[in-house]
């Protein structure tokens, strides 16, 4: 290969590095801390560079401040925790999300009921760099079930 040709190679995987970036840059505006769980709904995945679709996984916010994210990180109560998420069976505190962080949602399962809603999720909190299970109470979107994310789930 000349090095013209590799030169040429090299900058055009750059560009669609680049554009693959821009593409997911902004998926979830911020949303206002409220009392109500606002209406936002799911987004789909950016494509990859190769221009195939990522993985599906909906994005998300949280309408609350210092939502726990949550994980059984000694395994102390087997798999209680992605078998029914509550906060006994995930007892560690691994982070906690803030409105207007990325929720990239993976699955939804039914755990301990948290205001009105039985279902709990498994995020990926990109903006904090965290993972683990929430209650979906706390996901801004107005539905228990949040669209375009499998259930029933066991977590990682």
């Amino acid at each position: 290969m000349t090095t013209a040709l590799r030169r040429i190679t090299r900058l055009s995987g750059t560009a669609a590095l680049l554009g693959a970036l821009a593409l997911g840059a902004g998926t979830a505006p911020a949303q206002p801390t409220a009392s109500a769980r606002p209406a936002v709904s799911g987004q789909p995945a950016a494509r990859t560079a190769a221009g195939e679709q990522a993985v599906a996984a909906a994005v998300f916010t949280t309408w609350a401040t210092d939502v726990n994210m949550r994980h059984d990180l000694n395994h102390v109560n087997g798999w209680a925790c992605p078998e029914h998420p509550s906060p006994g069976n995930c007892p560690d505190v691994i982070g906690r999300a803030q409105p207007g962080d990325q929720l990239e949602i993976s699955c939804q399962t039914r755990g301990e009921t948290v205001g009105g809603n039985p279902y709990w999720v498994f995020a990926h909190n990109r903006t904090r760099g965290i993972h683990g299970w929430m209650a979906s109470y706390f996901i801004a979107h107005p539905d228990d079930v949040l669209p375009g994310v499998p259930t029933p789930c066991m977590g990682p």
